[in-house]
């Protein structure tokens, strides 16, 4: 019985992460269509201020509750699923809640109360504050954004306790309702003069919905979070010693996307947006590929570890490892390759212009090495919370950190915003290696013959795909019309997605062969 169960895990994990993936891709669509209107009709000076204003809660949110709550409480909250532990969980959801609330409420109110301070310098640099008016427009509508933070946080918490219990569809799917109230916002807007703050509230009512939809599954479950004094709780003090150095492990690339806008604002202006748009066609492949496998991954991981089974966990972790790569290549080929059609198609319309395509694409291209190194050090990052351990890669992170501090200025006066984003990927790369060695210290050393064939067969694969974009880019298909080329963009993508597949069939890669077996299998 026992063996029949670890045999279903696999297909379990694969089925969620696939569902949580759809929901991911759902959101990130809308995404797109969302930012394709911000950059249509927002004048540049104002997508920076908007874009900087959003950054802040986004910074607390991801830090906060998406990042450093998910790897330090679900581990723990997996711990206690039996009916003798219920009211020692029940204490554990009540106390983090309370805490995780209680902070957050002081951010929003200091962020607001001293809003103009922090502004002032942190976007003190003269691509933006020489612009006039720039300061004061971002001010107005970081104060109504903060309060972002307050919704968000309580959907990320209602999202960890989805996730605990492995229910991971609703999580997916719930940031739709951000994105559909952040574009009926853009679009009512769009002519008038309250556009700034009107979206900026649409962003907020965004974050509520999302809290508002998770909640009657939270609820069914029996696991709804209460205001609670008891916060000393032996499960809730094991929650903080973790979380604690777990927000810098987990939110180094959050951190860097903040200390990167401080230094974009030394640059021409511009150079926020150009970034923040080189950002979101990042995340759509990392979101949906590493955080919807590092999401399902780490409760399972966490398992293996409490019942003492390592080799069941490098065996697992090495599973996935693979599935990243089998999906982050192709990926990361179709953006050097084809970002700038990509980012023409998308946005160069109204305000955004085409002689800004290149601006972004080049920006693209230095991210595809900042998708594979982060996609994988994100995976690394789980197998090492699973095994209770946040100090180690919030170590690694920090000393990263440091180093971005000083080659991001070198690498600036070279090759200009493409050297700021060339060395956060550095940085992230180098972040990966060190937390991959370390990692093995602990648990084991990881199947590298395997991994690294694996990389190579998934490389050629992608090679072919890359030889049919390099020939699509010299034919001229665009017609200049939204509604014409983005149905070619995605006939042009899924033929590429067609030749990567046929490649990995023809090369045997485990992943293409199990997706043959399971199509197979469903045929009527």
């Amino acid at each position: 019985m026992e063996a029949q169960k670890k045999a279903k895990q696999p297909d379990f994990m694969a089925r969620a992460a696939l569902l949580f993936g759809s929901g991911t891709l759902s959101s990130r669509i809308l995404g797109l269509i969302r930012d394709s209107l911000l950059f249509s009709i927002m004048p540049l000076d104002l997508k920076d201020a908007w874009l900087a204003a959003y950054r802040l809660p986004n910074f607390f949110r991801r830090l906060l509750g998406e990042g450093g709550l998910s790897v330090s409480f679900i581990p723990v909250f997996v711990g206690l699923q039996t009916e003798a532990q219920r009211a020692e969980r029940k204490a554990l959801v009540n106390g983090v809640f309370t805490l995780l609330m209680g902070l957050v409420t002081i951010i929003c109110l200091l962020c607001f109360l001293f809003m103009e301070e922090i502004v002032s310098h942190w976007l003190s640099g003269p691509g933006f504050s020489s612009v006039p008016g720039k300061i004061e427009q971002t001010i107005e509508m970081a104060k109504v954004m903060v309060f972002f933070l307050f919704f968000i946080t309580f959907f990320a918490y209602l999202m960890a306790l989805l996730n605990g219990l492995r229910k991971f569809t609703l999580s997916g799917y719930a940031p739709l309702f951000l994105n559909v109230a952040l574009i009926a916002g853009l679009y009512i807007y769009r002519d008038s003069p309250q556009l700034p703050i009107a979206s900026s509230w649409a962003l907020v009512i965004g974050g509520a919905l999302q809290a508002l939809f998770l909640a009657p599954a939270v609820y069914k479950h029996g696991v709804f979070p209460k205001i609670s004094l008891g916060l000393f709780h032996p499960a809730v003090k094991k929650v903080i010693y973790k979380f604690l150095p777990t927000i810098l492990g987990v939110g180094i690339l959050q951190i860097l996307n903040i200390v990167n806008v401080y230094f974009a604002s030394q640059l021409a202006p511009g150079a926020i947006s150009y970034m923040y748009l080189g950002d979101r066609l990042l995340e759509l492949p990392l979101s949906l590929i590493a955080v919807s496998i590092g999401t399902t991954l780490l409760p399972t991981l966490s398992q293996y570890w409490s019942q003492k089974e390592p080799g069941t966990f490098l065996t697992c972790l090495s599973r996935h490892l693979r599935l990243f790569h089998f999906l982050a290549i192709p990926s990361a080929f179709g953006l050097w390759f084809f970002g700038i059609d990509i980012v023409d198609v998308l946005f160069a319309r109204g305000e955004f212009t085409s002689s800004e395509v290149p601006v972004v694409a080049g920006i693209l291209k230095v991210y595809c090495l900042t998708l594979l190194s982060a996609g994988g050090l994100k995976i690394i990052s789980q197998a090492f919370y699973a095994t209770g351990d946040t100090h180690t890669p919030a170590l690694v992170s920090g000393v990263a950190l440091v180093g971005h501090l000083f080659a991001a200025p070198v690498l600036m006066k070279i090759y200009g915003i493409e050297g700021l984003v060339l060395s956060t990927a550095l940085v992230t790369l180098v972040n990966l290696v060190v937390c991959t060695a370390l990692l093995q210290g602990k648990v084991g050393w990881l199947a590298w013959p395997e991994l690294l064939g694996h990389a190579l067969r998934c490389t050629l694969a992608g090679s072919a795909m890359a030889g049919f974009l390099i020939g699509v880019h010299q034919i001229s298909w665009k017609q200049g019309r939204f509604l014409l080329d983005f149905p070619i963009l995605l006939i042009i993508i899924s033929v590429a997605g067609l030749i990567y597949f046929a490649g990995a069939s023809f090369l045997k890669i485990d992943e293409m062969q199990v997706f043959a077996r399971r199509l197979k299998r469903h045929r009527p």
